[in-house]
C-alpha cells in the first residue's frame, strides 16, 4: 500500500504548517493565559485562517468548499494543534457539521446554510447533543425514554418550540449555526423519539449562557445553549421527524459524526504529541548538567525513547 501524500495533501500540510508556526504560535500562550473564556477568543485568527481554506475545506466542491478528504483534514488538525491545540479545534468543528449539512441536509438546507457560510469567514458551525444531566448516554441510549437528552420540541403549525438547555457546545458563544437534537417524542426511547434541527444563533428564545472555563483549551468556546419558547421552522428539520438517530449514527459516522469526532480527537492530539516530542529534544540538545547536555545522559535517552 502506498501512504505518499499527493501534492495537494502536502500543500494543505505545509500551508497548515506554516499558518500555525507564524499565526498561532505567538498568540497561543497569551490567549490561554486569558481568565475569562469568553475574551481569550479571537476573531483575527479565524478571519486569517478562513481565508486560507481552514474552515470551509470539507464542504463538496459542487458547493463551492475544496473537498478535501479525511486524509487531508487528518494533516491539516495536527499542523494546527502543533501551534494551539484549541485553535485547531475551533476550525474542525466546521469540517464535521458542514460535512454533515452536505451529505444529509435536503437540497434547498444546503442553498440556505452553505452558501452564507462559505462567504462569511466569521460562519462557524456547531453541535448541541450534551445537557446538564444527558452526556454519555446519548451515544449508547439504552432504551429507557427517560434516559438521554430532555430538550423538548413540540409542533405549532409550521414552527417547532424548543424548551430546554444544553451545556457544554462546541463553539455556542461564536457560533452561527447549530445542529440541535430535541425529544419529539417523549414516550420513545432516545433513538425512536429524537428530531435533529437547523438552529441558527439568532433564532427567537433561544440564549448563550456561562462559557465554561477550562484549565486550557480556553480558546475553544464551550457554553451553554438556553431554549425558552425558541421558535425554530419546520423547513428546518433534518431528515424525518424521529428520524435524528438516523442522521447522527448511520450518515452521522461516515459524514461528519462519532467517527470524524473520534479522528479529530486524535489528529489533534497527534499534532500536540509530535510539538511536544520535538520540545523535549530541542531542550534535551540545549540544557546542560554536569557539563554535559542532558541529551547524552543515558536517563534522559531513555525517556525520550
Amino acid at each position: 500500500m502506498d501512504f505518499t501524500l499527493s501534492n495537494e495533501q502536502r500543500a494543505w500540510q505545509m500551508t497548515a504548517r506554516k499558518f500555525a508556526e507564524e499565526e498561532i504560535r505567538p498568540i497561543s500562550l497569551e490567549r490561554d493565559d486569558i481568565d475569562d473564556p469568553r475574551a481569550a477568543f479571537d476573531w483575527q485568527i479565524i478571519k486569517k485562517g478562513s481565508k486560507l481554506g481552514f474552515r470551509t475545506m470539507a464542504v463538496p466542491k459542487e458547493w463551492g468548499g475544496h473537498g478535501t478528504d479525511f486524509v487531508t483534514q487528518a494533516l491539516v488538525m495536527a499542523e494546527l494543534a502543533k501551534g494551539d491545540s484549541a485553535i485547531s479545534k475551533t476550525f474542525s468543528q466546521c469540517w464535521k457539521w458542514s460535512h454533515l449539512i452536505a451529505a444529509t441536509c435536503s437540497e434547498e438546507q444546503k442553498r440556505r446554510f452553505l452558501k452564507p457560510f462559505l462567504e462569511d469567514d466569521t460562519f462557524l458551525l456547531g453541535k448541541g447533543i450534551s445537557e446538564p444531566s444527558a452526556g454519555s448516554d446519548n451515544r449508547l441510549p439504552p432504551e429507557d425514554p427517560k434516559a438521554g437528552l430532555k430538550l423538548k420540541a413540540e409542533r405549532h403549525g409550521e414552527e417547532w418550540i424548543l424548551n430546554g438547555e444544553k451545556c457544554f457546545i462546541a463553539n455556542a458563544s461564536v457560533g452561527k449555526l447549530f445542529f440541535i437534537d430535541a425529544r419529539t417524542d417523549p414516550n420513545a426511547p432516545l433513538r425512536q423519539g429524537t428530531t435533529m434541527f437547523l438552529v441558527p444563533h439568532d433564532t427567537p428564545g433561544l440564549r448563550i449562557g456561562k462559557v465554561f472555563n477550562k484549565s486550557g483549551w480556553r480558546f475553544y468556546q464551550n457554553g451553554e445553549m438556553i431554549f425558552e419558547n425558541a421558535r425554530v421552522p419546520h423547513a428546518n428539520v433534518v431528515g424525518p421527524v424521529n428520524g435524528s438517530d438516523m442522521k447522527t449514527h448511520a450518515a452521522g459516522d461516515r459524514t461528519g459524526g462519532d467517527l470524524f469526532g473520534d479522528l479529530e480527537l486524535a489528529a489533534n492530539a497527534l499534532g500536540v504529541c509530535d510539538d511536544a516530542c520535538v520540545m523535549a529534544l530541542t531542550l534535551a540538545r540545549t540544557k546542560t548538567q554536569a557539563g554535559r547536555a542532558l541529551f547524552e545522559q543515558q536517563l534522559i535517552q531513555l525517556k525520550l525513547n
